[in-house]
């Protein structure tokens, strides 16, 4: 981890102070990680106005004959912040107003250079992170957009992609760690709003088979999504992938045992493969593997991240006994989230169509409920005695409540 022997735990004046000198007397960084790590998971510790005010004592106090080298490296250390989480010195009040103080002190000092180190005008806005449209509430009655006729496999495949790659982008770090801390949605628009589109998918897929009245007709809907998935696949969207399959897997579709038997060998095996990839078995273990494998753009399953998150911070406490940053836990939580900020910086080379987004988006937002959707699937082919009596999901995507809040396929108003 390139902790420079700090150990399993350390103050977090101690870990400021590793990581200012592993910074030379040019600014160039040494082999570590540790500066990134601490700067990515400060909040978990300290906000970042705090974190930029510690900083800015350390700079005031500094004395002795090293005093100048000292202050440079701090301002180094500001700038690789600047540098590597721009969003914080455009989003934060508070931030951008202990780093104008900070360039006031270091100009009343005589450090003009330091002044320029530690500038933030020219950061472009990230406004857009701050924006989330209320979701709106369509009558149950209402009909899912035709939309889905239209539109070839892979062309549903990317604007499902870029939906699901705005919605994650806009996911903060604040957003996670407090679902992480919390565990539910209050108070936290912007990851609900990304687990709404998931759930919104899901329902979408089954309204889309449930819309037509013969089931040759509906296994020809079937076979579109397992093909709409293969391309998801192909788009490296393994969140929207497991909306599709969670659609396709739950029981107000699982059990049209008529349309089921108008589906081609092909598309059982696809449709088996892909829900095998996305399966719970082994924590995930094939979709780990296949998300380790891919390189470049992809969308994680955001429910099984949260879920590792989630591991880390029931296991290990955030401060030691001696009121120190617990380093292991640090780490530990840092190689998940860096992951996916990371990701959300990734660039995709998708040129959707805004006017099918619109429409798509209106389809995604109709709201029905699960007991609704069932009820639909047994007017098209009635229960024998053996079916189920209400909504279930198949034993793949099954899950505990922290699961079910955000989104294998949801199992709001299910009994069985």
């Amino acid at each position: 981890m390139g902790s420079s022997g700090l150990g399993k735990a350390a103050t977090l004046d101690e870990l400021l102070s590793t990581c200012i000198e592993m910074f030379d007397d040019n600014g160039e960084l040494n082999n570590s990680c540790l500066p990134r790590i601490v700067l990515l998971m400060h909040r978990w510790y300290l906000s970042s106005t705090e974190l930029a005010g510690k900083l800015l004592c350390m700079y005031r106090n500094a004395s002795g004959e090293s005093s100048d080298e000292f202050r440079l490296k701090i301002c180094y250390f500001m700038r690789y912040w600047i540098l590597k989480f721009p969003a914080e010195f455009n989003l934060d009040l508070g931030l951008i107003r202990m780093t104008e103080e900070f360039q006031e002190v270091a100009s009343q000092l005589g450090y003009e250079k330091h002044v320029s180190l530690i500038d933030i005008s020219s950061i472009p806005s990230y406004d857009w992170m701050r924006r989330v449209t209320q979701r709106k509430k369509v009558s149950k009655k209402g009909k899912a957009c035709l939309l889905f006729d239209h539109l070839e496999p892979i062309e549903l495949a990317e604007h499902l992609t870029f939906l699901e790659h705005k919605s994650f982008r806009r996911i903060s770090f604040t957003d996670y760690q407090s679902y992480v801390i919390h565990g539910c949605l209050e108070n936290n628009p912007t990851l609900e709003r990304s687990i709404a589109l998931f759930n919104g998918i899901s329902k979408w897929v089954q309204l889309m088979v449930l819309s037509k009245p013969t089931p040759q007709q509906r296994a020809e809907v079937i076979t579109k999504f397992i093909n709409v998935a293969k391309k998801l696949l192909q788009l490296k969207n393994f969140n929207t992938l497991m909306a599709v399959v969670g659609g396709l897997s739950h029981s107000s579709i699982s059990r049209l045992k008529e349309t089921h038997s108008h589906l081609s060998s092909e598309v059982t095996k696809n449709w088996n493969e892909m829900t095998e990839l996305v399966s719970s078995n082994g924590n995930y273990c094939n979709y780990r593997k296949a998300f380790a494998d891919c390189d470049g753009f992809k969308i994680p399953i955001l429910g099984v991240h949260l879920k590792d998150l989630i591991a880390v911070h029931v296991i290990f406490p955030d401060w030691t006994e001696e009121n120190k940053v617990n380093i292991v836990k640090m780490h530990q939580l840092s190689v998940t989230l860096s992951e996916l900020v990371s990701l959300q910086n990734a660039s995709h080379h998708l040129e959707p169509n805004m006017d099918l987004i619109n429409l798509l988006t209106l389809s995604l937002d109709l709201y029905h409920t699960e007991d609704d959707i069932y009820k639909l699937s047994l007017v098209l082919e009635p229960r024998n005695s053996k079916s189920p009596t209400s909504p279930t999901t198949p034993t793949e995507f099954e899950s505990d409540q922290d699961e079910a809040d955000v989104g294998e396929t949801r199992q709001d108003g299910e009994d069985g």
